[in-house]
């Protein structure tokens, strides 16, 4: 049965993934067909990250490339915080995550014979495989189109994950809550690929991402891992009572430029690789230009690449902008950073294993050491692809029998009610692309409130905010510990990288306090 219209107390399974983005679907579709497997998604499939990736995805497949330069960018960008056997099975995974996706039917844009390879910030080659603007959505859609086919396949939509079930360490499945009742999904084996937790900001490319597996996964125990490291993308449309749009870093990786009030490129002045600089000193280069001009944007200057270009390559970028009254051949775009992408998460060997027996996480999700301190462009969906893949291999080879959980009538848990809308604001002004002590320990006290307990009948709003919290204040924690810049963390107060005392990780874990790995 591929779609499930009905719930039941406990059903029982191989395997539970949950979340179907990239890494999740990844993973569900590369596990043994023999396995009886559950695919779990918060809302319909069309409403995962992987939808919203523009760029695509980094492969060292061309002809002047090779895995040692892809590496070392990716080790450069990450500001010696990378784990170099992980970004060394990302990399060399590569050309096998690109035929297992076209082995699906996933078709990418190509110039004359090869693939159309583009360039994008931080790497020092055109290594970037992608379909038009929407590599993301094509290759979500040629993943659920293969779905129906896996019959040992069952679809949860619409559900709401609420705790990873353990006895003695062991993972057992997970409960959700589903069409207003609690559902047990009992399993041999959890993947948590649920994304990351950059929808916490008040200005997000992603606000659906609430980063609701990794925050149920700490509850769980699961250790978790850079929670500090957020990165915000420098270019998202910025216009009064238009939404946070993602232009795509694509546009600068083919020539379209940044100017500042006056009219004036500035980014040259700030990195020498102008606006191919990595991310986090594009966006802090963007907000002191609209800090000295007194503005609350710059331009992205597109103009030069003409209108048969920019309609073709950028189709859904140019659309979105025609929407709102902009031509990209004819107007300066405004736009400023916005949070986008999470580099912490739940904690995973090179196979996505967790600290947690069966409990295994891949994608936005986990903290594979690949990124380091900050992500280098369009390595998130070839992490996604590569450890996804790795996660089923690492499950058939380790599948325990699944144990019938137990079920607490109260979880033990502690929480309290927040207003997240206004803790997105705050988080943004403390904890933002430009972060210092005062205001960090000023809103991590505002967060202790007065706890209470709740039962699993809950709702599914009630977690979010109790997630909301335990995410802010574990990202506030890392951040406040971390004094020193590195990254995609910069502190004002500490503005340079220390390497004596902070070229390690800060791991947290459910009842412990936040510290720095040995």
């Amino acid at each position: 049965m591929f779609y499930r219209n009905s719930a039941e107390d406990r059903q029982v399974y191989d395997v539970v993934v949950i979340g179907s983005g990239i890494a999740g679907m990844a993973a569900a579709l590369s596990l043994n067909p023999g396995l009886k497997v559950a695919l779990v998604s918060k809302e319909r499939l069309s409403a995962s990250s992987t939808y919203k990736a523009q760029g695509g995805m980094a492969v060292a497949i061309g002809k002047e490339d090779s895995f040692q330069e892809h590496i070392a960018d990716t080790l450069r960008v990450g500001r010696g915080l990378c784990r170099p056997e992980a970004v060394k099975v990302m990399v060399e995974g590569g050309p096998a995550a690109l035929k297992f996706l076209q082995s699906l039917g996933a078709d990418f844009n190509h110039k004359e014979t090869d693939l159309y390879l583009t360039r994008e910030g931080g790497h020092s080659r055109r290594r970037i495989v992608h379909y038009y603007d929407y590599t993301g959505k094509h290759i979500a859609e040629i993943m659920a189109a293969a779905m129906p086919g896996r019959v040992n396949i069952d679809r949860w939509e619409n559900c709401f994950l609420t705790g990873i079930l353990t006895q003695d360490r062991q993972c057992c499945g997970c409960t959700l809550l589903y069409n207003g009742q609690v559902v047990v999904l009992q399993a041999g084996a959890v993947v948590v690929a649920t994304g990351g937790y950059s929808g916490l900001f008040a200005r997000s490319t992603n606000p659906a991402a609430g980063g609701d597996g990794i925050a149920t996964a700490y509850r769980a125990g699961a250790v978790i891992a850079d929670m500090e490291f957020v990165q915000f993308h420098p270019t998202t449309f910025t216009a009064p009572g238009r939404e946070v749009f993602l232009l795509t870093e694509a546009l600068r990786g083919e020539g379209a430029l940044l100017r500042n009030a006056a009219g004036e490129r500035f980014m040259t002045a700030y990195h020498p690789d102008g606006e191919l600089a990595p991310r986090d000193e594009v966006s802090r280069a963007i907000l002191q230009e609209m800090k000295q001009a007194g503005q609350e944007f710059v331009y992205l200057d597109a103009r030069h690449l003409g209108r048969k270009f920019l309609t073709d390559r950028f189709r859904q970028v140019y659309a979105e902008l025609e929407s709102a009254g902009y031509l990209l051949e004819r107007d300066l775009i405004p736009v400023a950073p916005a949070a986008h992408y999470a580099i912490g998460g739940i904690l995973t060997d090179l196979w996505g294993k967790t600290t947690l027996d069966g409990l295994y996480a891949c994608g936005e999700a986990a903290a594979t050491g690949v990124h380091g301190a900050n992500r280098l462009a369009s390595n998130s969906l070839l992490e996604s692809v590569v450890f996804g893949r790795r996660a089923a291999i690492a499950i058939e080879q380790e599948l325990r029998r699944t144990v019938r959980p137990e079920i607490p009538d109260k979880t033990g848990e502690k929480g309290c009610r927040i207003n997240c809308q206004r803790l997105g604001a705050e988080l943004e002004r403390a904890a933002g692309a430009v972060r210092r002590e005062e205001a960090m320990k000023s809103l991590l006290e505002q967060l202790q409130c007065r706890p209470e307990e709740y039962d699993v009948s809950l709702t599914a709003e009630w977690y979010q905010e109790f997630n909301s919290l335990l995410l802010a204040r574990m990202l506030l924690e890392a951040a406040i510990i971390r004094r020193e810049s590195r990254g995609t963390h910069y502190r004002s107060d500490y503005p340079r990288k220390n390497d004596a005392d902070f070229n390690r990780h800060i791991i947290h874990q459910w009842g412990k306090k936040a510290v720095l790995d040995e």
